[in-house]
């Protein structure tokens, strides 16, 4: 950081200081709405509750002084002035995962402070970065700090479900010259492992043993770690049920219990611990908890599921089972994460798996686990995106390491990690922040959280990288 930027830091930390309390009045209302993905209305391409949160985000920002665009409710644009052009763009989010359950500091929509952090649904991921970004905008003006060039903070409302926002966003106009996302961790995010995503689908045949699954369903959400499934069998016994139960919890420890609907059928419950799937070690899955019980069910009938059950054993979470085991120096591990599990009465198989994939893998590495599910008699449809990275050695890189390294007086470096961020087909971009590596926010887990500090300095850091980035 050179001198001149250096020279603003104690008016900008001062700033921050002064606008704590509303800073967090701020968030409280963003978080107050439900701005999960729901059906598309007129003029709502994600459903009413992302286009509230933008509402009230861009309100806000116009409120601080500064220009806003609503782009169809794609996504807003936070400008100090109406300029077409940027040299940075700043990408967060508005949009959150499901609220889930077994909160127990606050409800989800409820921000609540405790010792130093804000709980509720997208304190971390991503509202509260949103806004610091927001804040840092709005420093630069009130303090008078000098930009040349121009700088612009968008917010999407589809980052969670695939980011169709930004391919909207493309269409109207180009990347910045350098463009980063506070949507991850620190020190800074150089490689994003790429992504495979599997739709498994099949038909079991009528059972000839007289045990059936009426039904049986597990997971909303393909990047998340489901924490609950349930299922009906007609045709076993209370015993068998119990039997079956208590072997699952004692592989899994994932609690598993039934009830009795009748003499003959048993309704299973599964009740695990919900995780990004990006790092499915950190979650306890209960759709691979239910796989397993099912796979205790008579071979005759349900051999596909052992089969798929075989291929995502629990705790399985890198590809041992499907033969799909990659890594590397640079990326660590795969992930392979079995997140959607549904069943039909009439025996109609649906599942999806959620896999992040090493720089060094590419999408034919997956050709034989593919066969393999279609051996078993599976129809599989797949996705693919190339990972991400970025040299350490760019301008951009080597100036947010820097105020990285002067505001939080810790070492900056590259990493990698296993979530896809809005930079991840952007040339050149980067994560940046907010969270603490090594510290679990539980992004889209119950109790969700921000460390006030850490969102007030990443403020700060933001308003002197912008001033540098911008001379």
């Amino acid at each position: 950081m050179d001198q001149m930027i250096q020279s603003y830091m104690p008016q900008v930390k001062a700033f921050f200081e002064e606008h704590r309390e509303e800073f967090l009045n701020d968030l409280a209302e963003m978080i107050a709405i439900d701005s999960q993905r729901t059906e598309a209305k007129e003029g709502m391409p994600y459903g009413e509750g992302p286009a509230a949160a933008l509402a009230k985000t861009l309100e806000m920002a116009e409120g601080y002084g500064l220009y806003t665009e609503n782009w169809e409710n794609y996504v807003g644009i936070i400008q100090l002035n109406d300029s077409k052009e940027r040299k940075l763009e700043i990408l967060a989010h508005l949009d959150v995962v499901p609220e889930g359950k077994g909160w127990t500091v606050t409800e989800p929509f409820v921000m609540k402070e405790v010792d130093g952090r804000v709980y509720g649904r997208g304190t971390a991921d991503d509202k509260g970065p949103a806004l610091a970004a927001i804040y840092a905008l709005r420093a630069i003006k009130e303090l008078g700090i000098p930009l040349r060039e121009s700088v612009r903070v968008t917010v999407g409302c589809d980052e969670e479900c695939g980011s169709s926002d930004l391919d909207y966003y493309w269409t109207k106009t180009s990347p910045a010259e350098m463009t980063f996302s506070p949507d991850a961790d620190y020190p800074l995010i150089n490689l994003e492992k790429g992504h495979f995503g599997v739709k498994i689908s099949g038909k079991l045949p009528e059972p000839a043993s007289g045990v059936k699954i009426k039904y049986a369903k597990c997971g909303t959400k393909s990047n998340v770690i489901p924490d609950e499934a349930e299922v009906v069998v007609s045709g076993i016994s209370e015993a068998s049920a119990s039997l079956m139960a208590l072997e699952v919890y004692n592989d899994t420890i994932v609690e598993t219990d039934f009830t009795a609907e009748n003499e003959k059928e048993m309704k299973f419950f599964f009740k695990g611990k919900s995780a990004h799937a990006a790092d499915p070690d950190s979650g306890n899955n209960a759709a691979t908890a239910m796989l397993q019980l099912l796979a205790k069910l008579p071979k005759e009938d349900y051999g596909m599921l052992c089969q798929l059950e075989h291929m995502f054993q629990h705790d399985f979470n890198h590809g041992e089972g499907a033969l799909i085991h990659y890594q590397d120096d640079e990326s660590g591990e795969i992930s392979v994460a079995f997140t959607i599990f549904n069943i039909e009465e009439d025996g109609t198989i649906f599942a999806q798996v959620d896999s992040r994939t090493p720089i060094s893998v590419s999408e034919k590495d997956f050709d034989h686990f593919i066969k393999r599910l279609e051996d078993a008699g599976f129809e599989v449809e797949t996705s693919y995106s190339a990972p991400h990275y970025v040299s350490p050695d760019t301008p951009l890189v080597q100036i947010l390491l820097a105020h990285y390294e002067d505001w939080f007086s810790e070492k900056g470096e590259c990493i990698a990690i296993g979530g896809g961020t809005y930079v991840h087909d952007i040339p050149g971009g980067v994560a940046f922040g907010c969270a603490k590596q090594g510290v679990d926010n539980k992004m889209h887990g119950p109790d969700e959280f921000a460390e006030v500090d850490q969102l007030l300095t990443s403020g700060m850091l933001f308003t002197t990288a912008i001033a540098d980035l911008c001379k």
